[in-house]
C-alpha cells in the first residue's frame, strides 16, 4: 500500500503519506477496531523508514527529538520493479516459499529480501 501510494500519489512527507492511506479499506478496518490508531502509524513510519534504507523510496529521514520528520521524493527504480512484482498473481505464493526455506518468518524485513530475490 506505501509503495502505491507513493508511486500514485506522490506525497511529499510522512503526513501525505498518512493522509491518502485513509482511503484505503485496510486502513479503515483498523481505524473503525479498536486497537490504538498510533500502532497503525507507527507500523507505517517503521515500513516507510525501512524502504527507505532498502532503497526502495528515495527519501530523507530526520529524526528529532520528540518526532522523526520523513521527506518523500518517489520510488527508485528498485521500487518501481519491487512494486510491479507484488502487482503479478502468484507472488505471495512465492514469496511464502522463499520464506519457509529460509526458515524466516514474514516482516517488512524478511520480505523485502525475499522479494529480492524474486526481482533479482
Amino acid at each position: 500500500m506505501i509503495l502505491e501510494i507513493i508511486s500514485e500519489k506522490n506525497p511529499k512527507d510522512f503526513q501525505e503519506l498518512l493522509d491518502a492511506s485513509q482511503s484505503y479499506q485496510i486502513v479503515k478496518d483498523y481505524i473503525a477496531s479498536d486497537n490504538p490508531n498510533q500502532f497503525l502509524i507507527d507500523d507505517m513510519q517503521n515500513s516507510t523508514i525501512s524502504m527507505i534504507n532498502d532503497g526502495l523510496v528515495s527519501g530523507i529521514i530526520s529524526p528529532l527529538k520528540y518526532v522523526t520528520l520523513i521527506k518523500l521524493n518517489g520510488l527508485t527504480i528498485e521500487g518501481f520493479q519491487y512494486l510491479k512484482k507484488l502487482r503479478e498473481k502468484n507472488i505471495e505464493q512465492q514469496v511464502k516459499n522463499i520464506l519457509e526455506n529460509d526458515g524466516l518468518v514474514m516482516n517488512p524485513k524478511t520480505l523485502t529480501k525475499a522479494l529480492s530475490e524474486l526481482i533479482f
